[in-house]
C-alpha cells in the first residue's frame, strides 16, 4: 500500500471516529434532556395526583357539608311542626304564655288608624328594626295600609269598628256587632285572625262600665282577650306635644319590666309621629325588647279589670 492510501485511510478512520464520538455526544445530552423531562413529567403526575387527593377530600367534606346542612333543614322543619302544634294546643285549650319576670319587655301599641300617617309610623319603625302592635277600626280605604302593617312584622288587633261609644257599649250584641265587622274585614284583608282586642276608652270607660265585663266574659269564650295599658303617651289629648309626651313616658316606664304602651297613629298625631324616635330610643337604650301581642301572650298584667 503506498503512502497516498495509507493517509486517506488514516483520515477515513480518524472521521470515523470523531463522528462516534460525536454521535455519542448527542446520544448523551439526548439522554441528560429526556431524563430531565422524565423528571419534570414525574413531578407534574405527582402534584397532579397531589391535587386529586385534594380535589377528592374536598368533595368529600362538600357532600358532608351538605348530609349535615339536610339533616339541619330537617330538624328545623320538625321544630317548626312541633311548634305550630304546641301553639295550637295551646291556643285550644285557652293557655296563655307568661313573661319572664327577669325580662324586660315593651309593647308598643297605636290606637284608632290606619290613617294617612300610619306609613310615616311604620317608617320610623322599620328605620329602627322594630315592631308595634296596631289596634285597628274599619278604614277599608287604607286597605294597602293594613298590609303594608304585617308585611313590615308588625300586628294587627282589633278596636272596633266605629269607636262609637254611644252605639258600641248599649250591649253586648251590639259590641259584637261592631267587633265583627272590623274583625271579618281585616281577616279577608291580611289573612290572618286577630286574637286581641282594645276596648275603646279602656276596660274602665265610663260609657261601657255596666257591660264591660260581660263583653270581656263573651269574647274570652270566642277565643279573644283584651289589652289595656301601663304606660300611656297622653296624645289622647290635644294639648299633647313632643316634649310632653317624652317626658310622661320616661316618668311612666320607670321602674317597670313589663310594658304595654297605649299611642295613637290617627291622622291629628303628628306630635306622637315626632316623638317616636325618641320613644324607642328611651326603650333600647334601657335595655327593653320589642315584641308584638300576639302569639296567646299573657296580657293580664295590662287588664285593668278582673272578670
Amino acid at each position: 500500500m503506498d503512502k497516498k492510501s495509507k493517509y486517506r485511510l488514516g483520515t477515513s478512520a480518524l472521521m470515523i471516529v470523531v463522528l462516534i464520538a460525536l454521535l455519542g455526544f448527542v446520544i448523551f445530552k439526548s439522554d441528560k434532556r429526556t431524563d430531565k423531562y422524565l423528571k419534570e413529567v414525574n413531578a407534574l403526575e405527582e402534584k397532579n395526583s397531589e391535587l386529586d387527593k385534594v380535589s377528592e377530600s374536598y368533595e368529600s367534606k362538600v357532600s358532608e357539608l351538605n348530609e349535615k346542612i339536610s339533616e339541619l333543614e330537617s330538624m328545623n322543619e320538625q321544630i317548626s311542626i312541633e311548634n305550630n302544634e304546641l301553639e295550637s294546643i295551646i291556643s285550644q285549650n285557652g293557655m296563655m304564655k307568661t313573661l319572664k319576670e327577669d325580662e324586660k319587655v315593651v309593647f308598643m301599641t297605636f290606637d284608632d288608624g290606619p290613617s294617612d300617617l300610619t306609613p310615616e309610623f311604620l317608617k320610623v319603625l322599620d328605620s329602627y328594626n322594630v315592631n308595634a302592635t296596631f289596634f285597628v277600626t274599619y278604614q277599608p280605604q287604607f286597605e294597602d295600609t293594613y298590609k303594608q302593617i304585617v308585611n313590615g312584622g308588625n300586628a294587627i288587633q282589633i278596636h272596633t269598628a266605629t269607636h262609637e261609644y254611644n252605639d258600641i257599649y248599649t250591649s253586648v250584641d251590639a259590641y259584637l256587632a261592631d267587633f265583627n265587622q272590623a274583625y271579618d274585614y281585616v281577616c279577608s284583608v291580611i289573612g290572618k285572625k286577630p286574637t286581641y282586642f282594645r276596648f275603646p276608652g279602656g276596660s274602665t270607660n265610663s260609657y261601657g262600665k255596666s257591660i264591660v265585663r260581660d263583653i270581656a266574659r263573651t269574647m274570652k269564650d270566642k277565643g279573644f282577650d283584651f289589652v289595656d295599658w301601663n304606660v300611656s303617651v297622653g296624645d289622647g289629648s290635644a294639648s299633647a306635644t313632643k316634649d310632653s309626651i317624652i317626658q310622661k313616658i320616661t316618668a311612666e316606664s320607670e321602674g317597670k319590666q313589663h310594658i304595654v304602651m297605649l299611642a295613637h297613629d290617627s291622622g291629628t298625631k303628628k306630635e306622637t309621629l315626632a316623638a317616636l324616635p325618641q320613644l324607642i330610643e328611651y326603650y333600647k337604650n334601657n335595655g327593653y325588647d320589642f315584641r308584638t301581642i300576639e302569639n296567646n301572650i299573657d296580657m293580664s298584667f295590662a287588664q285593668f279589670i278582673d272578670y
